[in-house]
């Protein structure tokens, strides 16, 4: 792995290189608006450290793929000789105009890109109409049961981003929100379970468990329950079906069963908490430990 700060995954890693980051990274990057933009390096990189690029030439070489490349902007031009909608959009231009969006068929300055993808109505189709495509709807791989008789789906929440590999070395955003993260579940659900708001509890599906804190809350429905899957304890993913769509091959990782048990003994759960929390950020070389954090 490469990068500033270590995953929750990178403990099983096989080797760990120092990388750039953005500040000391040069390049092109792009956005859902297909506008490319540059990446401009405002430091130099201390140490060992190399650019992203140089890392992954000299594995390719040592692996037997010979890459050979002296900056950023022969693996760019590369990039854009092989796609032809990129084609148009060189450094030159890209510095010129600020941003280039694609499609950009030719290098010349007569061609700036393209701002409205189907400008007209009139979309990239021989015939110039777009197609719409429905899919029949199909039943998820796996619905509730006796044994694990809550919908569970995921969610995203404000304070942390992803699987908090960045923002998780944060303390402001640790003081909005840390560990082990929350489910959400209806009061119904709660009260059926003789949950209580902010108690540990224990969420399991087939493939696995997790603990986590009780969020009651009526904007979830009765018979269904949220989470995020950015905590390194409450990790959903951990729960996740592998099932894939028929139609899109794409996870279903918004639909399975599961269940929520109360922790009858509060106090050994949330020193549970505390030790794997400990495990977790040892591992990730994070010093501030949960024990600490509370003092």
């Amino acid at each position: 792995m490469s990068g500033y700060f270590l995953e929750q995954d990178d403990a099983s890693c096989g080797r760990d290189t120092s990388g750039d980051g953005l500040g000391r990274a040069r390049g092109v990057y792009t956005s859902s608006d297909r506008g490319f933009q540059r990446i401009r390096k405002v430091l130099e990189p201390v140490g060992n450290i190399l650019d992203d690029w140089e890392i992954i030439c000299r594995v390719s070489t040592a692996m037997g793929y010979p890459m050979e490349y002296h900056n950023t902007e022969e693996i760019w031009n590369e990039t854009i000789n092989l796609c032809p909608k990129f084609a148009g959009a060189i450094y030159e231009k890209i510095e010129r105009q600020g941003s280039v969006q694609w499609p950009c068929w030719d290098k010349g300055p007569q061609d700036k890109g393209t701002m409205f993808l189907h400008a007209g109505g009139t979309f990239a189709m021989p015939d110039g109409i777009g197609i719409f495509k429905t899919s029949p709807y199909q039943q998820p791989t796996e619905v509730e049961n006796q044994q694990f008789p809550l919908t569970l789906c995921t969610v995203r929440e404000v304070g942390h981003y992803s699987v908090r590999t960045m923002t998780g070395n944060c303390r402001m955003l640790q003081n909005l929100e840390d560990e082990p993260g929350w489910v959400e579940m209806n009061p119904i659900d709660a009260e059926r379970l003789d949950i209580a708001h902010g108690e540990v509890v224990r969420v399991s599906s087939k493939r696995g468990s997790v603990l986590t804190r009780a969020n009651v809350t009526e904007r979830v429905k009765k018979g269904a329950v949220y989470m995020t899957y950015q905590w390194w304890i409450g990790a959903y993913n951990e729960l996740t079906i592998s099932s894939l769509d028929p139609s899109s091959s794409t996870p279903e990782y918004k639909y399975c069963a599961c269940k929520v048990e109360k922790l009858p003994n509060q106090k050994e759960a949330w020193e549970e908490v505390g030790r794997q929390y400990e495990t977790i950020r040892r591992q990730m070389r994070i010093e501030e430990s949960l024990e600490k954090k509370a003092v």
